[in-house]
C-alpha cells in the first residue's frame, strides 16, 4: 500500500518538526508519496532539502497583529490568489488525505482540501489554537491537539472531532551525557533568544558550581565563562534533555511538550511577543504538571531565579519510556486510508 499525503506547516520549527515526525513515522508503516507546501524563503525550504519529498513553494505572508492592520488587506488578497494555485496542485497530486500543522501556509491548503473533498487532518501544538487551525477546524475529519486545555478554545461543534494526542516528539538516540557538575540547559528556540543568551552569561558568572549549555540560535554571545558551553544549534537536543539537571527555555509548544514528555525540571520564561500570548499559556503547563516554574521577563529577579535553579537541580530524575504521541496520530491516519 502506498499512501499519498499532502502536508502544510512551517515558517517556524514548532509547525515544521511535528509534521516531519508524522511523515517519518508514517513511512515506517507504508510507502509514502509526499507533496509538502512551503513558504518561499522560510525554514521548511532549507530543512526539506534533506528529504525526498515533492515540494511546492508559495509566495505568501502571514497576517500582522492586530488583524485589522491596513497591511493585511494586500496579504489577504495574495492568500486568496494562492488558493487557486494550491487547488490546482492538490487536484493534480490526488492525496489520500491532507495533514496540516498550522501557520498561515496551512489555510489555503486546508481550504483547497475541503473544496476537493479530500479528508483533512489538523494538528495544533499550542494551548491556544492558531487562526488557521481555528478556521479550518469545521472542515477537519479529525483534530489532534497537544494539550487537553486546547479543547475550550475550539468551537463547541468540533469538540467531538478532537483527539488529545500530544505533540509528536523527537526520539532520544539513547546517548546519555555524564556531566561532572549539575548542568543546566538553556534553549531559546530554533532561532535563539538574545534575552536568554544574556541571561546565560549572567548565571554562568554567578554560579561556578554549575555547568551551563546554551543553544544560542547562532546569535552572538558576549561572554567567556569557562562553565558555559555555547552551541549555535543542538540537533540532538533530546539527548541533552535526558542528561541535564534542569533547563531554562522559552515557551514554544514543541519545547514545552518535550520538557513535559521527558520530565525535565524547568524554568520557562515565555517570549512576550508571541502571537496571542501562545507562549505564556503553553508555559503554564509546566507549573500545572508540577515540573517547575514560569517567570515573566518583566518579573525576573536574578537572585530569585538562582534560588529556583538550586531547588530544581536537587530533584532526582527518572526517565520513563512513554508512547510517542506520533503513534496515536499515525493510527488515525492509517484508519482513514484503510476505509
Amino acid at each position: 500500500m502506498k499512501i499519498r499525503v499532502a502536508v502544510a506547516g512551517g515558517v517556524t520549527g514548532g509547525h515544521l518538526y511535528p509534521a516531519l515526525s508524522v511523515l517519518e513515522n508514517l513511512s515506517k508503516v507504508s510507502e509514502i508519496d509526499v507533496l509538502y507546501f512551503t513558504v518561499k524563503g522560510k525554514l521548511e525550504e532549507k530543512v526539506l532539502k534533506k528529504y525526498n519529498y515533492n515540494t511546492y513553494s508559495l509566495n505568501i505572508q502571514g497576517l500582522k497583529r492586530p488583524i485589522y492592520a491596513f497591511e493585511n488587506f494586500s496579504r489577504i488578497i495574495k492568500i486568496l490568489k494562492t488558493n487557486k494555485e494550491v487547488y490546482k496542485e492538490l487536484k493534480k497530486f490526488k492525496p489520500d488525505f491532507v495533514f496540516v500543522t498550522g501557520g498561515y501556509v496551512s489555510y489555503p491548503v486546508g481550504i483547497s482540501a475541503k473544496k476537493l473533498k479530500i479528508p483533512l487532518f489538523l494538528h495544533e501544538q499550542n494551548v491556544i489554537p492558531g487562526l488557521s487551525n481555528l478556521k479550518l477546524s469545521k472542515y477537519a475529519t479529525k483534530i489532534f491537539v497537544s494539550f487537553e486545555d486546547s479543547k475550550k478554545y475550539f468551537p463547541k461543534d468540533v469538540v467531538n472531532k478532537i483527539i488529545v494526542s500530544g505533540n509528536p516528539i523527537r526520539e532520544a538516540s539513547g546517548k546519555k551525557f555524564d556531566f561532572e557538575k549539575p548542568t543546566i540547559l538553556i534553549v531559546g528556540g530554533s532561532g535563539g533568544s538574545e534575552f536568554l543568551n544574556e541571561l546565560a552569561c549572567v548565571l554562568a558568572e554567578k554560579l561556578n558550581e554549575f555547568n551551563f549549555i546554551l543553544s544560542s540560535g547562532g546569535k552572538r554571545v558576549n561572554c567567556k565563562s569557562k562553565n558555559l558551553k555555547v552551541l549555535p544549534y543542538i540537533d540532538n537536543i533530546v539527548d541533552y534533555y535526558n542528561s541535564v539537571s534542569c533547563a531554562i527555555t522559552r515557551g514554544g509548544a514543541t519545547t514545552v511538550f518535550e520538557l513535559l514528555y521527558y520530565e525535565v525540571p524547568s524554568i520557562v520564561i515565555p517570549w512576550e511577543g508571541s502571537t496571542e500570548s501562545h507562549q505564556i499559556e503553553n508555559a503554564k503547563q509546566i507549573e500545572k504538571n508540577n515540573l517547575g516554574y514560569v517567570i515573566r521577563e518583566k518579573e525576573l529577579n536574578i537572585e530569585g531565579l538562582i534560588e529556583k535553579l538550586k531547588i530544581l537541580t536537587k530533584r532526582k530524575r527518572k526517565i520513563v519510556k512513554k508512547e510517542n504521541p506520533v503513534e496515536i496520530i499515525i493510527r488515525e491516519l492509517v484508519k482513514e486510508v484503510e476505509k
